[in-house]
């Protein structure tokens, strides 16, 4: 046995190194089917990262349209500039021909041109103008690419509402923000070459892969709309010299958005030449107090509470009520008011009773379920919730104050919402900017509808606070300046002082002055608000507000063709006195002629008033079976039914005539 053991001992040795290769081969192969065939994919990534360079191109974002379709925000193909540095041989020279049309410094350029990288840009995103001088110059090295730019062709159209988006093309305010994840599409990129070491390969093509365009938003917003709101705003701060100026339409029924507009503004396109301040939509992020056309709330929580009625009388004190350790004064003095004439009035005196009978508790409530204190969660970035107390924390006074709207915060988004309750029957609505969102071949990839948010008071109450704020635009109330012939109106002002930020006090000199209305009253097609911020002079809602709404209103009555009220066609022409407050109005006579029927000029169609006297309508229509009915005097401006509508034998017909001046 010994004899046998050192060739045994070999032959172990032999066959344990032969076991320890093939269990070593086995390894190396089972890391190369791993490297070769399971990791493939995450290897290739790695190798691509090791010799190949990306540059990431920003994808271009799906348009923005208004409610019909019309575009707000649209992304064009422009030029980029870029330049290989390894084809560049003059570099110097190259520089300097550059400089003055990119409008970069010749040292900058020189820079990048002098660059071991395989690839830089030069100036992204230049006017076509600038790319045709480059292109011109032949330049060896330097070469274009194609890239999306976010335009606004509206300019300031909307600007709050869109906000914007960045040079890289991410949404940084606005519909832009809120919707950035449906918009922005997926990047694209360019490839370019390095070799094992790290080094530049110049190759002549740079491979390109396409970005991917976002979806589409079709809003609420209408165009037409908002150019009257915008254009009437604007009008009405100049005006009154305001600082800041909001007003919102708002498609009662549906929580529809039609119109937002802000003052000051901006342009979107080149947003980088306007301070911060200027892009924020004062309509959402800022609250302020809403004085008197908070009263629209008190009441209707009292009339649906049914501890009053409209027709109950109220003693106003002739002016001066001390009340919670302090004097509530109304800007007239006012003895006994029925609670219809303290809102047509607006007697705070009046308003801090209703309040007291109503309670802390009840009038909380009521105003939670108004929606304010909370968000209303309208698709837009920065939404204020406001400011609320708690109602053990309200003193006396605390309640009086708020009863006619000092001393809550509130936003304008939060007033309109709330205030378009009462005009659809008592019912809450979701406010919302995006109707549908699509891609371009159409297919519609999320869709919304009006969300209600539960009914705050019944139609019966609405009914009467709507009858109520309507006596607030006739003859003897505070809005008067808001009336627009042949149309009922239902409405409230508003005037607030402002809390001064040094002395924490409310302040004699800055002041708020707002209108709120919906029309026509009996089946509210549109609601608005009009806030005017620190107006210089008279600053109350009802001189300052009021007219914005007027005139807004005017054209939008006419754009979406809403017919006036039957029978409602008293004129009130506001005639200022010595003390603004004193608003008289005069009333006009409403003509009315039945026009004879003449066998010579029968016609089924309606007639082109436009523009004409009263006695060329009368000539005009001279013939037909009709009965003409006529508000106002000077020319025709408006008419219903439209022009070219069939119209019946005694069918009654209204034409609306104002001053041309």
């Amino acid at each position: 046995m010994k004899r046998h053991s050192p060739r045994r001992w070999l032959t172990f040795r032999i066959y344990t190194i032969l076991s320890v290769f093939i269990l070593l081969l086995l390894i190396i192969i089972f890391r190369a089917f791993q490297l070769q065939i399971t990791e493939k994919d995450k290897l290739t990534q790695l190798l691509e990262k090791q010799y190949l360079k990306y540059v990431k191109l920003s994808p271009k974002r799906g348009i923005i349209y208004d409610r019909k379709k019309r575009e707000l925000a649209i992304s064009i193909e422009v030029d980029s500039v870029y330049a290989r540095p390894g084809e560049v041989k003059n570099k110097k020279g190259v520089a300097k021909k550059l400089s003055p049309i990119l409008q970069i410094s010749y040292r900058n350029l020189k820079s990048n041109l002098e660059s071991d990288r395989p690839f830089v840009w030069l100036k992204r995103r230049i006017s076509p103008s600038k790319a045709r001088k480059i292109e011109n110059l032949n330049l060896e090295g330097v070469g274009f690419i194609k890239e999306s730019k976010r335009f606004y062709p509206n300019k300031e159209l909307a600007s709050h509402c869109l906000g914007f988006a960045g040079i890289d093309l991410k949404g940084l305010e606005g519909i832009e923000l809120k919707y950035d994840s449906y918009l922005k599409g997926k990047p694209g990129y360019l490839l370019v070459e390095r070799d094992a070491l790290g080094r530049n390969i110049y190759t002549q093509n740079i491979k390109q892969v396409d970005a991917t365009k976002g979806y589409n938003l079709q809003l609420t917003i209408d165009k037409t709309i908002q150019h009257f709101v915008e254009k009437a705003l604007e009008e009405g701060m100049k005006k009154s010299k305001a600082k800041a100026g909001v007003a919102i339409v708002m498609a009662p029924k549906t929580g529809e958005i039609l119109a937002l507009a802000v003052r000051p503004t901006f342009n979107p396109n080149n947003f980088w030449d306007y301070s911060p301040p200027q892009w924020r939509n004062r309509a959402v992020t800022d609250a302020f107090e809403p004085g008197s056309t908070f009263k629209t709330f008190l009441i209707s929580s009292a009339l649906e509470e049914r501890i009053f009625k409209p027709q109950d009388i109220f003693y106003c004190e002739n002016g001066s009520y001390p009340f919670g350790g302090k004097v509530i004064h109304d800007v007239h003095k006012y003895g006994w008011l029925t609670l219809s004439n303290i809102i047509k009035h607006s007697s705070n005196i009046g308003a801090c009773k209703i309040a007291e009978n109503l309670g802390r508790e009840t009038f909380y409530s009521y105003i939670r379920k108004f929606g304010f204190g909370s968000k209303t969660g309208i698709d837009l970035p920065g939404e204020t919730s406001g400011l609320l107390a708690l109602p053990y924390r309200w003193s006396r006074m605390h309640l009086g104050t708020i009863s006619f709207g000092q001393g809550i915060s509130i936003s304008p988004v939060q007033l309109i919402t709330a205030f378009s309750a009462i005009a659809n029957d008592g019912v809450l609505m979701k406010p919302h900017l995006v109707k549908t969102i699509f891609d371009d071949r159409g297919k519609i990839i999320k869709e919304f509808h009006p969300e209600s948010r539960g009914e705050i008071i019944t139609r019966r109450t609405a009914n009467q606070v709507t009858s109520i704020l309507e006596t607030v635009v006739e003859e003897g109330g505070t809005g008067v300046n808001a009336f627009i012939p042949g149309f009922r109106i239902a409405g409230k002002t508003g005037t607030a002082q402002k809390v001064d930020q040094q002395t924490k006090q409310y302040s004699k000199s800055k002041e708020t002055g707002s209108f709120m209305g919906f029309l026509p009253a009996d089946d509210p097609k549109l609601a608005m608000i009009v806030i005017i911020d620190e107006p210089q002079g008279i600053s109350y809602g009802g001189t300052v507000a009021a007219p914005v709404f007027k005139e807004a209103a005017s054209h939008i009555i006419r754009y979406l063709n809403i017919p006036p009220n039957k029978g409602h066609t008293t004129i009130a022409k506001y005639r200022p006195e010595t003390n603004i407050h004193q608003e008289k109005t005069a009333i006009s006579q409403t003509y009315l002629k039945k026009v004879s029927l003449s066998e010579q000029h029968i016609s089924n169609n309606m007639p082109n008033f436009s523009g004409l006297s009263i006695r060329d309508v009368l000539r005009m229509a001279e013939g037909l079976d009709l009965t003409i009915e006529i508000a106002g005097s000077g020319k025709a401006t408006g008419q219903y039914p439209p022009p070219g509508n069939i119209v019946e034998s005694n069918r009654r017909c209204w034409v609306r005539f104002q001053p041309i001046l």
